[in-house]
């Protein structure tokens, strides 16, 4: 037996009262002279006896009744769980993903779980709360009831690590002897490997979800474009294979655009063409009907006139092969001989591309280096004879690794980086049997930088440093057959259209994103994106002499059409999309993570919190017996005789 407050217990030292209250009032005995001298001493005996009994039994039943009373006050219990004593933390993460809208036995399982907080939350109830989106610290659901109703889902998702992060810093400022991790979620495969933090009791509240059912609009993008039409294509996935058509609808605001239908019989990806006419989209949309998860049912895109883009070369040699990739659809392309170059058009550059220049003069050295500091692309292709020296100098100001000596051997260019960013979205699989170029002679670098093309001995053929490429051998006819080769078209076209940064169809929620806008700015005057809604924020931006490089990361935070405005002008319409990954209903099987509580809703888990924390209370009883004391000591001063 315990007590909830033991130094009540000191008053026991009260008891001695009864015994020192009966010791005062004991009476003696007088002698009386009577006649039958031998009768009287007899009812003098029995009287004493029954006198000394009754005070007996009086001072007996007066000290159990306040030794009764004291124990009651100071509430004695018997532990039914081992924690029921113990000082507790209790830390919840509640997963509110997207996942989370699959409809349990109960609806949908975001919204259970809240009904289920509310409803186990008692007067003096509190724990830690935290979501994919919100720490709320310490919260009681009675004090903090909108707070709980107000959680929404959110397209963040949160794994092992970063919910052991946030409970080590909470347990650290809320300290106790029992420290509870409650995750309730329905437990994706994204959230990892689990590494158990040291001391910290771990339950699981698997949410399971009645179907797994969903259909989901992946991904859309560019394949051809041209003056007239725009080619489209979405790929969709389902969780399983449907014979049954799904109605698809392309729609630019309320104007239908296309209208197609797609069956997952045979697989379960699949993709759509959609060929449309060249104009501007500014609220485009890809909806699907579906039953299950319904973020995914929507895709937003917005599609503009693209800015030409403006290229610039100097060529010493033939720049024929420039012109027929810089074509005038997309771009606008200038060529100058090195002894007639107009550095006026230099400024307004978006690519430079010097073409096999034999000696650099102080002059277009300066051009360049001034471009390259305003984000312009520079591309240095070296003539088979030049000056080392000549070129370095400028090299060293463009961070660009610096020349040694000329190899005179011919050399296979042979390995193709596919992740390098000039070759995004051009191959669709590595390929390792191509034509294969070479070249006659060649530079050695005197550093590695990163290389998207190099030769059979590993040494560069093209390499960048941050925007500027260089070559380390001159193509023309004479020295290399790379005019010839399927790789110059997407090297030099992707350099061109990566010059700009042109907004993509649409940008994922929470990822940072920038764009170009090509405006002239001021100091006094931002770039504005405004929600159809009507709100609107201001992004990062950073101002040049002929754009505005927008960057966007934490806003905004919902899918959606936007509109970028400068000075209450619209400028450019751009698109929000939430991330897939919480499309794929891929889960773990908890049963495999050992020594963690593992319950199958909150109601059940707050049950058997409780039953583990539950006390029997015996400070009634000890009442009862204070008053059955107090009655039995008021009976022998009534009727003991």
């Amino acid at each position: 037996m315990q007590f909830k407050y033991p130094e009540v217990l000191y008053a026991l030292i009260l008891l001695v009262i009864p015994f020192i209250v009966h010791l005062f009032k004991f009476r003696r005995f007088q002698k009386e002279a009577f006649t039958n001298v031998k009768f009287l001493k007899k009812v003098v005996q029995e009287n004493r006896k029954s006198n000394q009994l009754k005070k007996w039994l009086i001072l007996t039943a007066r000290t159990l009744a306040l030794g009764a009373l004291i124990l009651a006050f100071a509430q004695p219990f018997f532990p039914s769980g081992k924690t029921a004593k113990q000082t507790t933390s209790t830390l919840f993460y509640l997963d509110n993903s997207f996942s989370m809208q699959l409809r349990g036995e109960h609806g949908p399982m975001l919204a259970y779980n809240i009904q289920q907080f509310l409803e186990n939350a008692e007067d003096d109830t509190s724990f830690g709360l935290f979501t994919n989106t919100n720490d709320f610290g310490i919260i009681s659901p009675k004090e903090n009831l909108a707070e709980i109703q107000n959680i929404d889902y959110s397209s963040n998702s949160l794994n092992f690590d970063i919910i052991n992060l946030k409970a080590q810093q909470f347990f650290k400022n809320h300290p106790a002897e029992l420290q509870r991790l409650v995750l309730v979620s329905d437990f994706q495969q994204n959230l990892g490997k689990l590494d158990k933090l040291d001391n910290v009791e771990y339950h699981f509240v698997k949410n399971e979800p009645q179907e797994i059912k969903n259909i989901s609009i992946d991904s859309a993008f560019v394949i051809d474009k041209n003056l007239n039409h725009i080619n489209l294509k979405a790929t969709f996935s389902n969780t399983e294979k449907l014979d049954r058509d799904i109605a698809i609808t392309l729609k630019n605001g309320e104007q239908i655009l296309a209208k197609k239908s797609i069956n997952f019989k045979e697989d379960k990806k699949q993709e759509i063409e959609f060929r449309l006419q060249a104009e501007e989209i500014e609220n485009g949309v890809i909806t699907i009907e579906d039953n299950g998860l319904y973020y995914d049912n929507e895709l937003f895109f917005s599609s503009s006139e693209s800015p030409k883009i403006k290229v610039i070369s100097v060529s010493d040699q033939d720049s024929d092969f420039l012109n027929r990739i810089f074509t005038e659809d997309q771009f606008e392309y200038t060529n100058f001989t090195e002894e007639e170059v107009d550095y006026s058009v230099f400024s307004n550059a978006d690519v430079i591309i010097l073409n096999e220049v034999k000696q650099l003069n102080t002059a277009l050295q300066n051009q360049l280096i001034e471009g390259s500091k305003k984000g312009v692309t520079i591309c240095i292709i070296p003539p088979s004879e030049l000056s080392i020296e000549n070129y370095n100098q400028l090299l060293s100001n463009l961070n660009l690794p610096l020349l040694q000596q000329k190899q005179n051997r011919e050399l296979l260019i042979t390995d193709i980086a596919f992740q390098h960013p000039i070759f995004d979205n051009t191959f669709e699989k590595e390929i390792d049997n191509f034509q294969y170029p070479q070249v006659q002679t060649s530079y050695n670098f005197t550093s590695i930088a990163t290389a998207a093309l190099s030769f059979q001995n590993n040494d560069a053929f093209l390499l960048n440093s941050g925007q500027n490429y260089m070559f380390s051998a001159a193509i023309n006819q004479q020295n290399s057959n790379f005019q010839n080769s399927p790789l110059i078209v997407p090297v030099f076209y992707n350099m061109g259209i990566s010059a700009i940064k042109i907004p993509d169809l649409y940008f994922e929620v929470g990822q940072e994103n920038s764009f170009d806008v090509n405006i002239s700015g001021n100091a006094d005057q931002v770039v504005e994106i405004q929600q159809n809604s009507g709100d609107s924020f201001i992004p990062l931006q950073q101002n040049t002499s002929d754009k505005i490089t927008v960057t966007t990361s934490n806003l905004p935070e919902t899918a959606g059409n936007f509109m970028v405005a400068y000075q209450d002008e619209k400028i450019l319409p751009i698109s929000y999309n939430y991330p897939r990954q919480e499309s794929k209903l891929n889960y773990l099987d908890i049963n495999e993570f050992v020594n963690i509580e593992k319950q199958p809703n909150l109601n059940t888990y707050f049950e058997t919190v409780k039953a583990a924390q539950q006390i029997d209370v015996l400070w009634k009883w000890f009442v009862i017996f204070a008053l059955i004391f107090l009655t039995i000591e008021m009976l022998l001063l009534k009727f003991f005789k």
